[in-house]
C-alpha cells in the first residue's frame, strides 16, 4: 500500500517531545519527560585518535552505557529548539524558491540567514538568477531587491538563542505565542499576525509564448472615469493599428490614480483613446505613467488577486507577472495569459499557493523544523548545593555524549528522597546527577600530607574480601587466592580477575579534612561476578594487578539515579575531551524526528 510520513508528522512529534520537558506530572499517568545529558566513558579507547561507533545492541545501549556513565545535566525545555538546516546567505548564489508543489522543497536552499542573523524565505529566484543584493529589513509584506529576487522576512535569531542553538549546519527556527516582548520576539510576532491566510505571492510563468507587444512607458494626455487618451509626445508611441491593445490591461504604477488594473475593451489607433471595462476611482492624470500589458486573470476560490505582466521585447515572451494584490482566502487557483489576436501566444504560468496561515505564519512549519537541538552546558566544577544535586568534575575525561530519559531518581533537588518506585517530574527533579559512585577513602600509608602509593584518575581499582572458599564444587572468586587454590584451580586462576572492579573518575581532594588521608573518590564501570559485593564499608582497595593494599572504604554513595533506570535515546561516541574547571563544554545534540 503505497503511503508517506509527511513533514508534518516529524515536526509534530518534536513539538510534543519538547512540550513534554515542561510538564509537571500530577497523576499517575506520566507525561512528563525527564532527560539528562549524560557524559561517560573515562577509559582509554583502543585507538585513542579514532572514536568508535556507536552499537545498538540492548547490551551497548544500556547495560554498557549506565556502566560508563558518571555525570548527567538536566535538559528542560529552554535547553531545546526546533532547527532547521543552516543556509547562509552568499552574494553569487542562486538559491531555490518556495514552490508549494515541489515535494523535495525542504532538501533545497529556499530560506537564508544572513550575517545579521535575519531569516528570509525565498518567494521567487528571478527564473534561477544568482542572488547580488542580500536581503534587509522586517517589513511585514514581501519584497523584492534590485537583483529580482522576492523575499519574505520570516525572523530574527537572537545573540543569546544563536549561542545555544545554531551550529556550523544548523539553525534555530520558533513560532511564538503573543506574550514574547523581546525585539526579535516582537518583529517576528508582527510578521505573524500581518500573515493573509490564503493569499497569492507569485505567479510563476511556466511557458512565456511568443509575439507579445506592450507599452511599458504609457502617458496619458487625458482621461475620463471610462477611457484614456495615450500621449504621442511622451513615453512610448501607442500603435496606430486599430483593437491593437483590445483584450490587455493596463495599470498604473505610478502617479494619480495608481494602483487601478483596468482591462482594455476598445482601442483607436487613430485616436489613441484606451476604452476599459470598469469606471477610473481616481482619474489619470499627465503625471500618470502606465503599463499596457497582457491581461494575467486569476481564477480560484478566494478574493481579490490581482496581477499585471511584462513582456520582453526582445524575444515576445512574458517576462514577468507582478502580484498587484495578493488576495486572502485561495486553496486553488489558475492564472490565464491573454491578449488579442493580433499578437501574443502560448503563455502559460503556475500559481504559487502560500502555506497554510500565510507566509511567516508558523516558520517551524513552514521551514520544515522536525528537528530538536538539545543543549547542554557543562560548566566547570558544579557540585552539590540545595538546587543543583550531583557532582561534575573538572581535571576529568569523557567520551561518550548520550541521553538518559527518565531515570527512576533517589532524591530530588532538596534532596528529598523520592522513592525507588517513582519517577520525577520535571519540577523536582536536580538539575545536575551524580551517576557515579561515590566512596571516601582513607588511604594505608601517608608521607606527611602526601598518600603512599596514591590512586589517580584513569586508574582500575579492586577490592580485597574473604579468601576463596570451595563450597559444593562452586568457587566463590576474590582476587587474594591461597597458594594451594593457585596450584588445583586452574579455572580459578583464569577467573581471579573477576573480582569487583572499578574505574576512577576523579579524585576530590578540595574538602577541609582534620584526616590528610580521607579523600573523595568518584567511580564507574563497577564490575562484579557471582555474589560477590562490589565495594562496602571496611572494604580494602588496591590497584588492579597489585597487592599491595592501599586505602580502606569508610562510606560509601551509589549513583543518585537507581541504576539501569530509564531508557538512552542517543549516544555519541567522541575522542577523548579533558574537562576543566575554567571551561564550559557546550554540548549540542541534534533529535531528527
Amino acid at each position: 500500500m503505497p503511503k508517506y510520513i509527511s513533514k508534518e508528522h516529524g515536526i509534530h512529534n518534536a513539538k510534543v517531545f519538547k512540550d513534554s520537558l515542561s510538564l509537571a506530572d500530577t497523576t499517575a499517568l506520566k507525561q512528563s519527560t525527564v532527560l539528562y545529558a549524560v557524559l561517560g566513558r573515562a577509559e582509554d579507547w583502543v585507538d585513542e585518535d579514532v572514536a568508535p561507533t556507536p552499537i545498538e545492541t540492548d547490551q551497548d545501549k544500556h547495560y554498557e552505557l549506565w556502566r560508563q556513565a558518571w555525570a548527567g545535566k538536566k535538559i528542560t525545555s529552554g535547553d531545546a529548539e526546533h532547527v532547521v538546516p543552516r543556509h547562509n546567505w552568499t552574494t553569487g548564489t542562486a538559491y531555490a524558491m518556495y514552490r508549494d508543489r515541489d515535494k523535495n522543497l525542504h532538501d533545497r536552499p529556499f530560506y537564508v540567514i544572513t550575517d545579521q542573523n535575519n531569516v528570509y524565505k525565498c518567494l521567487s529566484n528571478n527564473k534561477g538568477a544568482l542572488s547580488t543584493i542580500r536581503p534587509t529589513g522586517f517589513s511585514t509584506t514581501a519584497f523584492t531587491t534590485s537583483d529580482g529576487y522576492h523575499w519574505k522576512y520570516m525572523y530574527t535569531v537572537s545573540l543569546g538563542q544563536a549561542d545555544k542553538f545554531m551550529t556550523a549546519a544548523y539553525m534555530p527556527v520558533r513560532t511564538l505565542a503573543n506574550t514574547d516582548s523581546s525585539t526579535e520576539g516582537n518583529r517576528q510576532i508582527l510578521v505573524q499576525n500581518a500573515a493573509a491566510n490564503g493569499a497569492i505571492e507569485v505567479v510563476e510563468t511556466v511557458n512565456v509564448g511568443s509575439g507579445y507587444q506592450q507599452l511599458a512607458n504609457a502617458v496619458p494626455d487625458s482621461a475620463t472615469t471610462t477611457s484614456i487618451t495615450l500621449s504621442t509626445a511622451s513615453g512610448d508611441t501607442p500603435s496606430p493599428v486599430d483593437n491593437f491593445y483590445n483584450g490587455a490591461s493596463v495599470y498604473i504604477i505610478s502617479g494619480t490614480g495608481s494602483g487601478q488594473l483596468r482591462r482594455v475593451i476598445d482601442y483607436s489607433g487613430q485616436t489613441k483613446v484606451l476604452t476599459v471595462n470598469t469606471n477610473f476611482q481616481t482619474l489619470p492624470n499627465t503625471d500618470t505613467r502606465m503599463i499596457v500589458s497582457p491581461t494575467v486573470t486569476i481564477i480560484g476560490d478566494g478574493l481579490n488577486a490581482k496581477a499585471y505582466s511584462k513582456v520582453n521585447t526582445l524575444t515576445g515572451g512574458i517576462a514577468n507577472v507582478f502580484m498587484i494584490t495578493t488576495g486572502t482566502g485561495y486553496r486553488r487557483a489558475n492564472a490565464v495569459i491573454s491578449s488579442n489576436s493580433l499578437h501574443g501566444t502560448g503563455a502559460t504560468a503556475n500559481v504559487i499557493m502560500s502555506p497554510i496561515g500565510g507566509h511567516g505564519k508558523d516558520a517551524v512549519r513552514e521551514l520544515g523544523g522536525d528537528k530538536l537541538l538539545l543543549n547542554a552546558q557543562f560548566d566547570g566544577s558544579l557540585g552539590v548545593s540545595s538546587t543543583a544535586r550531583g557532582y561534575v568534575p573538572a581535571n576529568t575525561d569523557f567520551r561518550t555524549i548520550s541521553l538518559l530519559k527518565n531515570p527512576i531518581l533517589k532524591v530530588d533537588e532538596n534532596n528529598v528522597p523520592i522513592g525507588v518506585e517513582k519517577i520525577s517530574n520535571t519540577s523536582n527533579s536536580p538539575a545536575t546527577l551524580r551517576l557515579s559512585t561515590e566512596l571516601s577513602i582513607s588511604y594505608q600509608s601517608m608521607s606527611g600530607s602526601t598518600p603512599v602509593n596514591a590512586l589517580s584518575a584513569g586508574d582500575t581499582i579492586t577490592q580485597k574480601r574473604a579468601k576463596l572458599a570451595a563450597e559444593l564444587g562452586t568457587l566463590q572468586f576474590v582476587t587474594e587466592l591461597s597458594p594451594t587454590v593457585r596450584e588445583n584451580s586452574v579455572v580459578a586462576m583464569n577467573n581471579a580477575v573477576l573480582a569487583a572492579n572499578a574505574d576512577i573518575i576523579y579524585i576530590r581532594n578540595d574538602e577541609a579534612q582534620s584526616d590528610a588521608s580521607f579523600f573523595t573518590m568518584y567511580i564507574n564501570n563497577v564490575e562484579s561476578y557471582a555474589d560477590i559485593v562490589p565495594f562496602t564499608k571496611d572494604d580494602i582497595l588496591f590497584g588492579r594487578g597489585s597487592t599491595v593494599e592501599v586505602a580502606t572504604v569508610s562510606t560509601i554513595n551509589g549513583p543518585e539515579a537507581n541504576t539501569f533506570s530509564g531508557q538512552f535515546l542517543h549516544t555519541e561516541n567522541i575522542t577523548k575531551v579533558t574537562r576543566s574547571v575554567d571551561q564550559t563544554e557546550d554540548i549540542k545534540i541534534i533529535l531528527d524526528f
